[in-house]
């Protein structure tokens, strides 16, 4: 099938291929009437760009031959471009703000307007003998300063725009930069709004994803993430004995459904962190209103808007670590007790927080890294007051530790899929 893609475009305007097919919604007219109406079998790629007939489209017809089009409000430079092309399935554009644009394929590569770091990244990557790095894999930006560009050879330069213009966007890029082993040669996709600040997707390999984008084109955004690969025939792994990994019923949990009860102790734990974070980091900006983007983190509940008085979000860092309930604390091993028997610590063992994951339903190796990336110590201390900050970064390391070492387990079983 053709390569998934997603492009943002002017007032909530989209249009995306992945697995699931192709999706779109409030397209430029003529775009919109060539897709619908037209003699399309197959969209290979597709962009908007910042004015209302700002768009490219490349297809095959249902005569089986490749085609290029656009809208009459692209740069000129980029038309008398592509009326020199043959048409191919490898063409790629990204329509920027102010004119600017890139365009490439195996043979060609044309670009104008772009950022300044984009250029000085692009006029390295190539050679008068050819590509040194490698030609573009990804190159996309935006509005104030934001920027990424990625090299077929994994060379990479990015820039999360100017101040806190960004902050999903930086705060994204942070934390995938600190876990250990990321590289950014495992980015399978990314894409900036070049009309809206603080607004992009990105997937992984691992199928791991972020993204930011306004309420009405939330699940659209999900849904291309979660179907960006094609679905993949499940391979049956034999499992091991159980005598080969003993377990002690009471203490460990079982790897059955959830029940209900533990489910409801997950759901509201995990539905006050996501409150408690997203108020520290609407703290953290300075800005008690509602924020437009929703974050978006594969797997992971979604982060609350955070409790209103008087119409006005309660902004508020953390100063306090937010244990697991009671009810989860249940390992009842005698080296567990002794740990959690301390009151600086966070309570629990290794046995009661992988319950209480397990009883979540979705514990994979997918949502372990993203729970990870959450009690990162960097992460969480910017979340904290200042007269608590190196106690919650602390206690933030004990859960990251516990989180990664359910990791290296899960790893070392050979599975990935939930309901383990």
């Amino acid at each position: 099938m053709s390569k998934s893609f997603f492009s943002f475009g002017l007032n909530g305007s989209y249009i995306c291929r992945s697995a699931e097919g192709l999706r779109y919604h409030n397209l430029p007219p003529t775009l919109h009437d060539i897709v619908l109406f037209k003699n399309v079998e197959t969209v290979y790629w597709a962009a908007l760009g910042p004015l209302t007939e700002s768009w490219f489209l490349s297809y095959k017809d249902r005569e089986g031959r490749n085609r290029l089009t656009w809208g009459a409000d692209i740069p000129w430079e980029l038309e008398e471009c592509l009326k020199e092309v043959v048409p191919s399935p490898n063409i790629y554009a990204f329509l920027g703000p102010r004119d600017s644009f890139i365009a490439w394929s195996p043979k060609f590569i044309r670009w104008a307007g772009v950022p300044s770091g984009v250029e000085a990244c692009l006029q390295s990557w190539l050679t008068p003998s050819g590509w040194k790095a490698g030609p573009p894999r990804m190159v996309v930006w935006s509005r104030r300063g934001a920027y990424f560009a990625l090299s077929e050879y994994g060379e990479v330069e990015y820039r999360t725009g100017t101040g806190d213009m960004w902050p999903i966007f930086r705060e994204t890029i942070e934390e995938w930069e600190s876990e250990a082993g990321f590289s950014w040669s495992a980015l399978a996709y990314i894409t900036l709004d070049p009309t809206t600040i603080d607004q992009f997707v990105a997937v992984r390999e691992d199928r791991i994803w972020a993204g930011s984008n306004e309420d009405d084109s939330e699940d659209a955004l999900e849904s291309f993430a979660l179907n960006f690969f094609a679905a993949a025939k499940q391979k049956t792994k034999a499992r091991p004995h159980p005598s080969s990994n003993p377990r002690n019923p009471e203490t460990v949990p079982e790897t059955h459904p959830p029940s209900k009860v533990s489910k409801s102790h997950y759901e509201k734990w995990a539905a006050d962190v996501a409150s408690a974070f997203a108020a520290a980091v609407a703290a953290n900006g300075g800005n008690a209103r509602v924020p437009k983007k929703l974050e978006i983190r594969n797997q992971n509940p979604k982060a609350p808007v955070p409790t209103k008085t008087n119409g006005e979000i309660r902004a508020k860092l953390l100063s306090e670590f937010p244990h697991l309930p009671p009810e989860a604390v249940i390992c009842k091993l005698s080296d567990c007790i002794a740990v959690k028997a301390g009151s600086s610590g966070i309570r629990a063992c290794k046995h009661d927080v992988e319950g209480l994951l397990r009883a979540s339903g979705k514990y994979s190796l997918e949502f372990l890294k993203q729970e990870r990336i959450r009690w990162h110590p960097d992460r969480f201390g910017r979340m904290c007051s200042e007269e608590w900050r190196e106690t919650g970064r602390r206690l933030a390391e004990e859960m990251f530790k516990i989180v990664d070492s359910l990791i290296t387990e899960l790893k070392g079983a050979g599975t990935t899929n939930g309901g383990v």
